[in-house]
């Protein structure tokens, strides 16, 4: 009781005066505009001890970044920028190195490979961010800018793709090392990071081609439920953004039910293995199973169907 009754006297004082007091009106879901005109000795309330006040208030919610996945469709020989918003929603100050991570699929189509940077599908090359170094102070936010330069030319008409980094940075502390001939410091700081996918894809690639190779049934065991195991691949020449969902009949009752959607992407010419758990509580009986996979074509959507029985 008393926590609220220091904020409710400050927010009386606060009316004294009209810019901020109209703030924490809007707060509470007030939209109304109040004009008063006030003699110049009552115009000078401490505003800046009642903010901290009221932002000590305030629980830590994290740091985050908005949003965690960008795609570009820039035309050989233009440009686009979007915006990036990072947060720190915490009581404490932070500072971020923004960099980037270029990659490719394994030979399974799924495990990620570092490559150069002056690779073919590497994007980060034609990538200008702006600020590169972020110090947010608490309940800070900032945005960073991203624009993406494509020279001109036919062979630049490819897919391109890369993970943007955004990195915490902290001062190196002092080690009190032992004053001993046989003495080893090792200093280690815990820091904490985020990831951006970034994908670029030209206006004339083909990203409505992908197939579902492979549907199995993998049984219940003692360590997960049972399961259905998808593998698609894309035949296409851009990156292919799909949607999948499995929709379960009961052979027997005709119950139907469908599952979580996937929603993932495709590099072109590789293949995206999944594997969907079915409900613990699925009762026993037989089953048909179908997939359906929307992969942006408006005309068409890949199908495939499966038998298995719940034993």
């Amino acid at each position: 009781m008393r926590n609220i009754f220091v904020i409710l006297s400050f927010f009386c004082v606060l009316l004294t005066n009209v810019s901020f007091a109209q703030q924490i009106r809007r707060g509470l879901g007030d939209t109304t505009t109040v004009k008063k005109t006030l003699p110049e000795a009552t115009k000078t309330p401490t505003v800046a001890p009642i903010k901290k006040a009221v932002i000590d208030t305030m629980p830590d919610v994290g740091v985050s970044v908005s949003p965690s996945t960008m795609r570009f469709n820039v035309k050989p020989g233009t440009l686009q920028s979007k915006t990036l918003r990072v947060s720190n929603d915490t009581k404490k100050p932070f500072n971020f190195q923004i960099g980037f991570q270029d990659f490719g699929a394994g030979s399974d189509g799924k495990t990620d490979v570092p490559v150069d940077k002056y690779s073919m599908y590497a994007l980060s090359k034609y990538i200008v961010v702006s600020p590169t170094f972020i110090e947010l102070k608490p309940r800070e936010s900032k945005q960073v800018t991203i624009t993406v330069d494509i020279p001109a030319g036919d062979s630049m008409a490819v897919s391109m793709w890369t993970i943007l980094t955004i990195d915490q940075v902290l001062d190196r502390e002092k080690l009190d090392i032992p004053k001993s001939g046989k003495a080893i410091g090792m200093g280690v700081q815990n820091t904490f990071g985020f990831g951006v996918n970034i994908f670029q894809n030209p206006p004339n690639v083909t990203v409505n081609n992908v197939e579902i190779m492979a549907m199995n049934f993998n049984k219940k065991t003692d360590k997960k439920n049972s399961s259905i195991y998808l593998k698609a691949k894309n035949l296409g020449t851009g990156i292919a953004y799909c949607l999948n969902y499995i929709e379960l009949t009961n052979v027997v009752t005709g119950k139907q039910e469908k599952l979580k959607v996937k929603q993932f992407a495709v590099f072109p010419g590789y293949e995206k293995e999944m594997e969907v758990e079915l409900p613990s509580d699925i009762e026993k009986g037989p089953y048909s199973a179908m997939s359906v996979l929307d992969f942006g074509n408006k005309e068409e959507l890949q199908t495939a169907e499966l038998e298995f029985t719940i034993e």
